[in-house]
């Protein structure tokens, strides 16, 4: 089963056959500019399983220009290498600061140990704001910490289970039960105990459906939020993730208790290659307990249901947002990913972490690539 990707790499399964780096002649690591969009075009599809329209592409590097950063490694006019980052607004200790979240960290096959990876991870490092990167492959999270950087926590992923195909397959993985003979019952165990339903529904509450965040969620994050590390919702940034035909559907939720605005959600319906999954993206609300956050993860795991999802996805730094998942029958998938900042001490480890799928590629991928791809592109 194809996991979504998670955080920056330093290497990909998804590889295909390179020819080895001529070391005679120069790699340069400089800034992207469109100009060099046919050389990464042409590492994206050597190295990734993505889709390969120009609309892909336009979307992918151009459009997030004025809020992204990306340096490549240049051989010629190939490309050999790139690191990519989003330009988001933090609070970090209560202090409005602008953070780069880095994914997208690659070189070719072959190029183990060339020193490429490490070239284009300084280059980012030397730009003004600070760096934070989200999970990541073994390599990734042995690196960092050699190159500096600190790790202020964790977050946890959790998925849910909603489907009786996917529970009669791993049963079936893990004891040869035939998937035919279990899947009847499973069913009924699926229906009875994993489907999402409303829980810890407060009197005069109100979910409601909407847009991207608007001024009015935005205020929650210049108040106290009870989280010392905490992503603000960039309109701009969210808007460019949202109008991506190859991630799939997003969703908006807005929650309310006595017509007072109590915190927001974003959601995910996307195909895989074994059909229809979701994801909880975001769920935020300030000064939060159990009893809210498990209101208001079922109520966004429950909107997820008219996609018919095989299983539902989200992840969760955050220990009230953790128990709520756990309330809502959400089961902990191990490893989790951890957290790391650059430069040190950008935020404290003692300090509440408020880390969901809303961050690096979380909302991203996988992406959808291949004639259902090439269908839904736009024209």
């Amino acid at each position: 089963m194809n996991e979504p990707e998670e955080g920056a790499a330093l290497s990909h399964t998804e590889t295909r056959a390179v020819m080895p780096m001529d070391r005679e002649r120069t790699v340069r690591v400089v800034p992207f500019a469109p100009d060099l969009l046919p050389a990464v075009r042409g590492f994206s599809e050597r190295y990734w399983s993505r889709p390969r329209s120009d609309a892909y592409y336009d979307w992918r590097y151009l459009r997030p220009q004025p809020f992204s950063r990306m340096f490549v490694a240049i051989q010629d006019d190939d490309c050999l290498g790139m690191l990519f980052a989003l330009r988001k607004q933090y609070r970090v200790g209560g202090r409005p600061t602008a953070c780069l979240e880095v994914f997208d960290w690659h070189c070719l096959p072959g190029l183990r140990g060339s020193g490429i990876g490490i070239r284009l991870m300084r280059a980012m490092m030397r730009q003004p704001e600070p760096l934070i990167s989200v999970g990541g492959t073994a390599d990734v999270l042995a690196t960092l910490p050699l190159m500096g950087w600190e790790a202020i926590g964790a977050a946890r992923r959790y998925e849910l289970p909603v489907s009786a195909d996917l529970l009669a397959t791993r049963l079936q993985r893990r004891i040869g039960l035939p998937a035919a003979v279990s899947r009847l019952a499973l069913g009924v165990v699926s229906a009875g105990y994993f489907q999402p339903r409303r829980r810890s529904v407060p009197r005069a509450s109100k979910v409601a459906p909407s847009g991207l965040p608007g001024e009015e969620i935005r205020r929650f994050y210049g108040d106290e939020t009870g989280y010392g590390f905490v992503q603000e919702p960039e309109p701009s940034v969210l808007g460019w993730t949202t109008d991506s035909t190859w991630s799939g559907r997003y969703g908006f939720l807005t929650f309310a208790i006595e017509d007072r605005l109590r915190g927001w959600a974003m959601t995910r319906t996307y195909a895989t290659e074994h059909g229809p999954e979701a994801a909880i993206v975001e769920v935020f609300a300030p000064r939060p307990d159990v009893a809210l956050y498990t209101w208001m993860v079922s109520e966004a795991a429950t909107s997820l249901m008219a996609g018919l999802p095989r299983r539902l996805h989200a992840r969760a730094s955050c220990p009230v947002l953790q128990s709520a998942l756990l309330a809502n029958r959400f089961r902990t998938v191990a490893p989790g990913n951890p957290i790391f900042v650059w430069p040190k001490g950008v935020g404290e480890r003692a300090a509440s972490l408020h880390i969901t799928l809303n961050h690096s590629d979380g909302p991203l991928l996988p992406y959808l690539s291949g004639p259902l791809a090439a269908a839904r592109a736009p024209s």
